[in-house]
């Protein structure tokens, strides 16, 4: 394909494909243990044939073809002549890998790259009953149709396609047949003409059927070939009656689109030099009737906004065309004088069907009876959303955030003023700005599931390659965040879940040999506590043994024996996140290199999070991550060290308290201060980061305790400030990658603070001390 289609027309796409493609990944692996479910069949098939829709418009013909042939398998199944297994569900997903593919090929604009043959055969086997010897002969006897060497139809067929539908479109306005070619009434017998009343009476329904709409759909994306002998050429058309080109101009195809979009309707001018390029039917009984019907049909070329609800309704949720239900009526001596049996599009019957045909003619009437009700449909749900690009939302929040900055300015100034009014109208800003702030980050959530369903098909697969028996749980998934977070936390989440299906969950003989069921559980939630979103994973598999870790930590190098007997439990838990860190003994392409688990926690860092391990040996384990609903606004604990500001993430803060420093205690040449009954670090921040105060001695100082992971850690600063909600600035170039530095902010005073990194500053000061 090249990519020169319209961008509106490509991202619009991109979005809803993508969509549809992350719902299919969800629904497959739910229809493993829901296979007879009807409703969640045909959910499946409407994707696929939403995305090869979509995909045959823009002419990615490698993606519409694997589409289709996915989409007749589920065909297959909801017609209940196959039915869901392991085998099936691997092809199945394994085409649905090779479109995600795809996909992405056309995101970023490069070559599309079809599905391998071998891949194409097994859908195509699929997509046949169970009893395909005696099926397939079946449509040989009832479509003698000529083979052709393409499945696509080319755009002569079309264009033959769309006068068809214009002709049945004209049939309904006008009450009679559609109009043929100035010379069928020559070669037609004749008839004598309805009475208008015969013809108003007999008139069947304005809308074409379910049936008709999917044949043509079917056609228009390459199901199968247009029926040509349905309008056969008659003796009086001469060879320049023969289209010129078998491609549509320009002109024809914007007229097409503009009637799609509501623009306007399709031009006359065009549709009147496809008819007569095409070549003519036999005459129907009416044919003297046409140039009538000619005119009333380009007096009538617009759908209403009904109709054209009903054709949006058929195309996303009906089913296959049966090509028995919609046949032609040809020209024969007619019995009856009602001329006005609709001429469908697809293929001609024999003359002896005509009688049986003809009473059918008004059975859509009923149908016809309820086409109404639509319009009294409230008006779409599509009206009040509006589709807005992110980068514009992050630059309303960046704005917001400018706005925080000024309130703050404000509340501190009129904190110090004695205008009773200024203060009002400060603390109304206040509330206001506040309100603001919190819708705009509504705007920018996102419900965790789009993280979530990605791991029912991992979970599905990663057991399979372990030959182990798991289910996935999830519990949570409504739980909004900021978008931000969304993504980052898909990459740590892959690993928590990858580590509790390999370490945590046994093999089903270890299982039932200590008497749990085969099946293990793997359970994975999300809830909001405040200004903060908790995540857990947790397994009823083997848990962790305290004293294994300790064995592998002295092995490895990590630290001596004597360090390694003084940790506890939870201490011992905690050394799975230490780099080259691995309980496995082999490597395997699933774990084994201690790279997993150290990503995660350098990961959660640095989102301002926290992470804590409890495990119970032969129960199971459960991981809990906390991070910030949203990264783009911190609240802070606004501290001084001498006269520069620092922020602490108010997320980590446990208690703040006033010390003597003369009451400390120095163990293992570290300085701790014991806070009930338990012996904390304690470091001088002002000798780290103020240069001039590096030999300094304080007698007295605010101490504040922060958890960095599962430990708790005492900083000495000069003064408190308070509580501070900040944005975050990116630091400059010269100062990117400081250690102990995530960014800077505007406090309330007008000062430049800058926000501590507290890990990265833990790791910065640790490497001095060795060094």
């Amino acid at each position: 394909m090249s990519f020169g289609a319209d961008e509106e027309i490509l991202q619009d796409f991109l979005v809803e494909a993508g969509e549809i493609l992350e719902q299919l990944s969800e629904q497959l692996v739910e229809l493993e243990s829901r296979p007879d479910d009807a409703d969640l069949l045909n959910a499946i098939f409407r994707g696929f044939h939403t995305v090869k829709g979509g995909a045959g418009f823009l002419q990615l013909n490698e993606l519409v073809e694997c589409c289709h042939i996915a989409e007749n398998v589920f065909d297959i199944l909801r017609k209940g002549e196959r039915r869901v297994d392991s085998e099936l569900m691997d092809v199945v997903l394994e085409a649905l890998d090779t479109v995600n593919s795809m996909f992405g090929q056309v995101r970023e604009r490069s070559a599309v790259t079809p599905a391998t043959p071998e891949l194409l055969a097994a859908l195509a086997r699929l997509a046949e009953p169970a009893s395909a010897d005696e099926v397939a002969a079946a449509p040989v006897v009832e479509e003698p149709v000529a083979e052709a060497p393409s499945e696509d139809i080319t755009d002569y067929e079309f264009e033959q396609l769309l006068d068809s539908l214009n002709a049945v479109k004209a049939q309904a306005a006008g009450g009679v047949v559609a109009p043929v070619a100035p010379a069928a009434p020559a070669a037609a017998a004749p008839v004598p003409s309805p009475a208008p009343t015969a013809s108003t009476s007999s008139a069947p329904s304005d809308e074409i059927t379910d049936a008709e709409f999917e044949s043509l759909l079917d056609q228009l994306h390459g199901k199968g070939q247009f029926a040509v002998d349905a309008v056969q050429p008659t003796a009086a058309v001469t060879p320049a009656a023969a289209p010129a080109s078998d491609e549509i101009t320009d002109d024809e195809f914007e007229s097409l689109l503009d009637q799609l979009h509501g623009k306007g309707s399709f031009s006359p001018d065009a549709a009147a030099s496809a008819v007569a390029a095409a070549p003519a039917a036999p005459a129907a009984p009416a044919a003297p009737a046409a140039p009538a019907a000619a005119s009333k049909a380009a007096a009538s070329d617009e759908i209403t906004d009904n109709e054209f609800e009903d054709l949006l309704d058929q195309l996303h949720g009906k089913g296959k065309f049966e090509p028995a239900v919609a046949a032609a009526a040809p020209a024969a001596p007619a019995k009856k004088p009602e001329p006005a049996a609709k001429p469908e599009p697809a293929k001609a019957t024999p003359a002896a069907a005509v009688p049986a045909k003809a009473a059918p003619a008004a059975a859509p009437a009923p149908a016809r009876a309820a086409a109404p009700a639509p319009s009294e449909k409230p008006p779409s749900e599509a009206e009040t959303t509006v589709r807005v690009d992110t980068a514009r939302l992050d630059e309303i929040m960046n704005m917001v955030g400018e706005l925080v900055l000024v309130r703050n300015r404000l509340v501190r100034l009129g904190a110090n003023s004695a205008d009773e009014a200024m203060s009002k109208a400060v603390s109304n800003l206040d509330v206001v700005t506040a309100d603001l702030q919190t819708a705009v980050m509504k705007t920018r959530m996102q419900p965790i599931k789009k993280v979530f369903g990605r791991f029912p098909r991992l979970v599905r697969d990663l057991a399979r390659q372990l030959k182990k028996e798991i289910s996935l749980e999830l519990v949570g998934e409504e739980t909004d965040l900021d978008k931000n977070l969304v993504e980052a936390l898909a990459d740590p989440l892959v690993h928590l879940v990858r580590n509790a299906v390999d370490h945590g969950i046994e093999s089903p003989e270890e299982r039932e040999a200590s008497g749990k069921s085969r099946n293990g559980r793997v359970v994975l939630a999300a809830e909001q506590e405040g200004d903060h979103i908790l995540l857990s994973i947790s397994d009823d598999g083997k848990g962790m043994d305290p004293a294994v870790l300790r064995a592998i930590a002295v092995k490895r190098g990590v630290m001596d024996k004597d360090a390694a007997d003084r940790l506890s439990d939870t201490d011992c838990y905690n050394l799975i996140f230490a780099p080259g860190f691995s309980t496995k003994t082999e490597i395997s392409d699933v774990s084994g290199r201690g790279v997993g688990m150290d990503v995660v926690k350098t990961k959660i860092s640095q989102l301002n999070g926290s992470i804590s391990i409890d495990s119970t040996k032969g129960l199971g384990s459960k991981i809990i991550i906390k991070v910030p609903l949203t990264l783009a606004i911190m609240p802070t604990l606004m501290v001084m060290l001498g006269n520069q500001a620092f922020a602490f993430p108010l997320v980590n803060v446990n208690e703040i308290f006033h010390l003597d420093l003369s009451t400390t205690n120095v163990v293992d040449g570290q300085e701790v201060v014991i806070v009930r009954d338990k012996a904390l670090p304690l470091f001088y921040l002002k000798r780290w980061l103020v240069s001039s105060a590096a030999h300094e001695e304080q007698r007295e100082g605010h101490v504040v305790i922060l958890s960095v992971g599962t430990q708790r850690i005492g900083f000495v600063v000069d003064q408190l400030v308070g509580q501070e909600e900040v944005v975050i600035k990116p630091l400059g170039k010269m100062l990117q990658g400081t250690p102990g530095m995530s960014g800077a902010t505007i406090t309330g005073d007008g000062r430049i603070a800058l926000i501590l990194d507290v890990p990265s500053m833990l790791k910065r000061y640790a490497a001095r001390r060795i060094g």
